[in-house]
Formats: C-alpha cells, structure tokens, sequence
C-alpha cells in the first residue's frame, strides 16, 4: 500500500467514527450528561478520531522527513511551518488534542457540559483537515 493510500484510508477511518458520533451523539445536553453509556460511547468514538487525526499528520512529517518532532506539538508545527496546514487547522487540531488528552488520560474530571458543546459544535474541524490534507496531497503528486 502506497503512503497516499494509507493517508486516504486514516481519513476514511476518520470520517466513519464523526459520522458515528454524529449518529450516536444525544440531541440534548441534558440527554447526554445523565447516560453513562452515550458518554462512554461518545468519548471513545471521538478519540478514535482524532486519534486518525494524528495518525495522519505523523505520517506526513515521516514520509515527507519533515524533521525528528520529539512530540505531537512538534508535528503539528512542522505541518504548520511547512504549510501543509493553516494556522486556523493546526490550533484546531490542538484542541482536538488537547480534548483527546483529557478523556484518555483523565486529567480530573471531564466536564460534561464541555464535552458536549465540544461534540456538538467542533465536527466541522474534521472535515476542514480532511480538506486540506486532500489538497496537499492533490500538489504532492
């Protein structure tokens, strides 16, 4: 499998889980801060995502030997120097990070009326890296 196939198939991974949660995700904040179930299952589904997220910018850094980033920060600010993502996608991939970080690692309790709002209303950021990886790899060529 070429890289430009492996990158296509993290994205498509990607697109699936915020699919998902869009479909599993409540229609109510109050619906989802009383179901241990929805949360589990949104919390988890979102870090699979954004977990593709950072797969693919990893893979980029690597195949292109953008440098020896020591951390996912570095990645992103290799993507960023080099252009290959905006400033505006690189600071929303942080947030997804930084999301990611506090439901796997549990850093105290996760805010449930943050975690939904963050659900609800930061989908859209997906489709925005996907974009931009897709026209980087359109100039790749």
């Amino acid at each position: 499998m070429d890289f430009q196939d492996r990158i296509l198939l993290k994205l498509d991974a990607m697109e699936k889980y915020v699919c998902e949660l869009d479909g599993m995700l409540p229609s109510s904040q109050k619906e989802y801060i009383h179901s241990l179930v929805d949360k589990r299952a949104c919390e988890k589904t979102i870090e699979l995502a954004i977990e593709a997220v950072i797969d693919v910018c990893s893979l980029i850094v690597s195949h292109y030997k953008l440098g020896a980033p020591s951390s996912e920060e570095d990645i992103l600010k290799l993507l960023e120097s080099k252009r290959i993502l905006t400033s505006k996608t690189a600071a929303r991939v942080r947030e997804m990070k930084g999301f990611r970080n506090i439901i796997v690692h549990r850093y105290g309790e996760v805010n449930d009326i943050k975690a939904y709002l963050f659900l609800n209303e930061e989908l859209d950021d997906f489709e925005m890296f996907k974009k931009e990886i897709i026209t980087f790899l359109k100039k790749a060529k």
